[in-house]
């Protein structure tokens, strides 16, 4: 089994959205550079792997210029980047059969819309708001470094969770309006940058520059000194299958471990390796690249959705009623990669729209397999985005995104048979095509 990345085109022109970090080998201490995304280190020199793993989110401080006497303290910033999808209400003009007819003949048709769009931003993770509120690009160019558990090069102010939750809302207010606002892929971090204090000024530890603070020096000097400190560190894990031993090969950014051994699937992201269930819809013959997809069941409040039927009647899709339909358990399905928003919802809709396939296999020893770059729960917060666009009485989107509760109570990875073209991957059961191109630049995302 080999866990690879689709070959295409060039994504440089996208990662420049990506930082960067340094980190010293742990086994010989040799220096590699890391992506944003990464989360398996290897050393070229001593060919050590290991998975970087932490219960939340990870913290990486911008480096301070050298030859600094005076203490320093990093300042906390959240950065959160992803995907975005905004449920709204439209109303459009229409006469008879769509023609657009004069104003005075006009019928207003409310419709629903749902809009996508990528966002990238950072913002100061304090409530005292006098420091600088962004970091503007210099995280994407400067070379970062994880924060330490020991020899950091300073104080670290504690963050704030109310400071991420009103960056949130500022950016919510930009899309006003909308039903609800679903993230999805969100890369969560927190960076900091130095500071240190002289001459009863503010400096900025990168320039050596002082801030421009409005005359708030020494309120700011002393928030520094009686903010707590942050403790955190991360964690290496071996890169070895709990149930067998075996080595566990996978891209630098799968969140998804597969063994080759024994067949199983792990996920390692919260320091405590976790099994996952797996199935494959085989296809036979050569050259057959695997792509996972998230199937999820989902309990929803107030709505009855665990049939293919009930999704018949919901979505009024045409298809012939079956007493079959009422014995086939109902998924939502969800990319379990990252590609650009309309892709995703395009995907996520056409498969939870397609009966659930009967002849999986479990624990399919797959030889191509796209890795896996989305979490489960990001999968789940797509379900009320895919669910609104399949909805047929459209009176009820508002209700069902605004008070309606989903509830993951099972999920899975299914794994779809492609077969590749010049440009192409075509889903071999379902004769659909993912474009190489988006698939690749959605490793930026």
């Amino acid at each position: 089994m080999k866990i690879y990345r689709i070959p295409s085109i060039a994504v440089s022109a996208v990662n420049g959205s990506n930082f960067q970090i340094e980190q010293q080998c742990p086994q010989c201490g040799a220096p590699i550079i890391l992506d944003e995304a990464d989360r398996v280190l290897s050393c070229k020199f001593c060919r050590t792997r290991v998975y970087l793993a932490t219960r939340d989110f990870f913290r990486f401080y911008i480096p301070p210029a050298p030859d600094i006497s005076e203490p320093l303290y990093f300042v906390p910033y959240w950065r959160i980047k992803g995907l975005s999808y905004a449920i709204r209400e439209k109303e459009i003009i229409k006469g008879h059969r769509g023609a657009s007819p004069p104003h005075s003949m006009a019928a207003p048709v409310k419709e629903i819309e749902i809009s996508n769009t990528y966002f990238d931003m950072n913002s100061l993770s304090l409530d005292y708001t006098i420091l600088p509120f962004s970091l503007g690009l210099r995280p994407q160019t400067m070379t970062l470094k994880f924060v330490s558990g020991h020899d950091n090069p300073g104080k670290f102010l504690k963050f704030s969770s109310a400071a991420r939750d009103s960056a949130i809302n500022r950016y919510l207010s930009r899309t006003g309006g909308a039903y609800k606002q679903v993230f999805i892929g969100e890369t969560i971090s927190m960076i900091y940058s130095p500071v240190y204090c002289a001459n009863h000024r503010i400096y900025d530890a990168v320039l050596k520059k002082p801030l421009d603070l409005q005359k708030k020096e020494t309120e700011i000097e002393q928030m520094l000194l009686s903010t707590p400190d942050e403790k955190w560190h991360v964690d290496f894990l071996s890169l070895l299958c709990p149930d067998c031993g075996a080595d566990l090969p996978g891209e630098k950014d799968a969140l998804i471990l597969f063994c080759n051994n024994c067949q199983s699937a792990w996920n390692p992201s919260c320091k405590d390796f976790v099994k996952v269930k797996y199935f494959a819809w085989e296809e036979k013959g050569d050259h057959i690249t695997y792509l996972p997809f998230w199937q999820l069941k989902v309990k929803i409040s107030s709505v009855q959705l665990e049939t293919y039927a009930d999704l018949i009647q919901i979505a009024n899709l045409p298809k012939a009623p079956a007493e079959i339909w009422t014995r086939t358990p109902f998924y939502f399905y969800a990319p379990a990669f990252k590609v650009n928003p309309a892709l995703f919802l395009r995907w996520s809709r056409q498969l939870t729209a397609t009966p659930s396939p009967q002849n999986l296999i479990p624990d399919f020893p797959a030889k191509i397999i796209h890795p896996v770059t989305l979490p489960v729960t990001e999968a789940l917060e797509s379900t009320v985005v895919t669910l609104s666009s399949l909805w047929k009485n459209k009176r009820d989107i508002q209700e069902l995104t605004t008070s309606a509760t989903f509830s993951l109570e099972d999920y899975s990875l299914v794994l779809h048979p492609f077969k590749s073209n010049a440009r192409e991957l075509i889903h071999t059961k379902l004769d659909v095509s993912m474009d190489m191109g988006a698939l690749a630049l959605g490793t930026a995302l």
